[in-house]
């Protein structure tokens, strides 16, 4: 027997191929409950008035009339506990950042194979965040070499920290970072682990989502 809830979901896509093509294929699955789709982000939030038992939105970024950046924002206003994965064409680190600091959870590309996307509603279903390899790629590319002071003290890390989370991020290893920095391998490990208990982060994608929100990336 599958004890397992149903993963409740609603579509927002401005293209009605894609829409129909991507609730087809959700429908075959046995864990997802296609709750409703909308063309738009007044038509998802019309509808959402309506019934809000929704736990993942997949939403797409660029739509008329109210888009997904500020579906996102109205979404998380009204119905915080929704998850939100954004799904686009868009890669660039400037459109990935404006939906995660309104809420998303996670951020695929439309070319994103049928696994990765179920994985990816399954992982934001269970607050977790979720990005394509692309999308995690562009967002260490677009991290930024300096911060001024009131960054740094806004997202309550130290300089050092933020440094050292750039390098994380950047997929440096700890004996890389000490190197780099000129520091010891113990201070490198005390730094990580200060950075993930300030930022509540239980992983990469964590640690990047959070950078992303708290504007360490451009």
């Amino acid at each position: 027997m599958n004890d397992l809830k149903e993963i409740n979901i609603m579509i927002v896509d401005d293209h009605k191929m894609f829409l129909d093509g991507i609730t087809s294929l959700l429908k075959e699955h046995s864990g997802f409950n296609i709750v409703a789709s909308a063309k738009d982000g007044n038509e998802a939030l019309t509808k959402l008035t309506v019934n809000n038992s929704i736990d993942v939105l997949i939403t797409d970024i660029s739509m008329p009339d109210l888009d997904g950046e500020a579906l996102c924002k109205e979404v998380k206003r009204k119905y915080p506990d929704i998850n939100i994965l954004a799904l686009s064409m868009h890669s660039d680190s400037k459109s990935i950042k404006k939906v995660l600091r309104n809420g998303a959870s996670g951020y695929i590309l439309k070319n994103t194979g049928q696994e990765e996307l179920i994985e990816a509603i399954q992982q934001v279903a269970q607050g977790q965040t979720y990005f394509s390899e692309k999308v995690k790629n562009n967002i260490m590319a677009g991290m930024t070499g300096t911060e001024e002071d009131d960054d740094y003290q806004k997202i309550r890390l130290t300089k050092r920290e933020v440094e050292i989370l750039k390098l994380i991020a950047s997929e440096y290893t700890t004996n890389q970072i000490a190197d780099k920095l000129f520091i010891s391998l113990h201070t490198v490990e005390s730094h990580r682990k200060n950075i993930m208990r300030k930022t509540k982060a239980k992983n990469m994608a964590g640690l990047i989502k959070y950078a992303v929100k708290e504007g360490i990336v451009e």
